[in-house]
């Protein structure tokens, strides 16, 4: 919509006009005739996009909800992280990988970027939990690993990632690396897969860590109050932040909401340290003597591996308020995806 049909659209004195002679729009497919609206009087957009996601049921119906996203693109409507973020998750649930791609592929029409991390761990998630909940299928697995490699691509682009600055740059970050990693190693110790391309990202993945300082980083930004930005702060996943985070006390907390977003952030930092170790540990087992950096590779494997199996158990504690246990679906994501890993938990 141009800003002359924009004016139109909102101008109390054009309200006669429009009704008098409708002009018409065309949206992607779609023409529809322009409306007198009231500023005053406007939709809740969340609330709108939550509804039709609610209702979304067929592969047609999730078109739909990636052109509502095209649509806010178009008219310049900021869509907030948080709701890019459930449009992923919801797509992903849906079984709907191949329009997270096609939305990141699209980024300038659809504005999902993967410039904030909540955004981009997303779309890890969905790509890692289309393998692990068939068991690893060897068809799953194949396509998320091609799909875990468009996105490490799409990463390079400016509209992702190639223009940012450092702390929104994730192109080197581990858990980033890990993905393709863990896919591919699955593909090679269960179905047969390219055993040379394992050791390739092994490689990489390694140098990740080591280069990110990955097990001594500290949770710096962390504050008191767990509603803080700053604890869902981008840089917060190294494996001593996560060791920080289990050892916090349910006490300190003064209501359920902020205990259970505290817990729900934690349990997505686990996440992100079970893919890390899920890539060493299948990598391991695949290349046997010829894991490059062998010693450096296996000591982060159990590092990350010791603090994966305090976090889980940290969780009974994290979930006690006033001696009763909160019920978080999460808590069940984090164990059964550490059961599909093979982590003793």
């Amino acid at each position: 919509m141009t800003k002359e049909q924009e004016k139109l659209v909102y101008s109390q004195e054009s309200r006669a006009k429009l009704e008098a002679e409708p002009v018409e729009i065309t949206l992607g497919d779609v023409t529809l005739p322009l409306e007198h609206l009231d500023r005053n009087h406007l939709p809740d957009r969340a609330l709108l996009l939550g509804k039709i996601m609610v209702n979304s049921k067929t592969p047609e119906d999730w078109e739909n909800v990636l052109r509502c996203m095209e649509g806010f693109e178009e008219a310049g409507i900021k869509v907030p992280v948080h709701l890019r973020e459930n449009v992923i998750r919801r797509l992903n649930a849906a079984g709907m990988h191949h329009l997270v791609l096609k939305g990141l592929q699209r980024v300038k029409e659809t504005g999902l970027r993967m410039r904030k991390w909540v955004v981009t761990r997303q779309v890890l998630r969905g790509l890692h939990e289309k393998a692990a909940s068939t068991g690893w299928d060897k068809e799953e697995t194949a396509k998320a690993l091609k799909m875990a490699k468009q996105v490490v691509e799409l990463l390079e682009h400016k509209e992702h990632c190639g223009s940012v600055a450092p702390q929104a740059d994730y192109r080197g970050r581990p858990e980033v690396i890990a993905l393709p990693t863990e896919l591919a190693a699955v593909m090679a110790e269960r179905h047969g897969g390219d055993v040379e391309e394992v050791k390739t990202l092994c490689r990489r993945l390694v140098a990740a860590l080591e280069q990110s300082d990955y097990m001594v980083c500290p949770l710096f930004g962390y504050e008191k109050n767990p509603r803080e930005k700053n604890l869902t702060h981008d840089s917060q996943t190294t494996l001593d932040a996560v060791s920080t985070l289990s050892q916090e006390s349910p006490t300190k907390f003064k209501i359920i909401p902020e205990q259970i977003a505290f817990v729900g952030v934690f349990i997505y930092k686990l996440l992100s340290q079970l893919m890390v170790w899920n890539a060493l540990s299948t990598s391991r087992r695949v290349l046997g003597p010829n894991v490059p950096m062998a010693d450096t590779a296996r000591r982060f494997e159990q590092r990350t591996e010791a603090v994966l199996l305090d976090g889980i158990k940290s969780l009974d504690e994290l979930l006690m308020r006033d001696g009763k246990r909160l019920e978080l679906q999460m808590e069940g994501y984090i164990k059964s995806a550490a059961e599909q890993c093979r982590l003793p938990v």
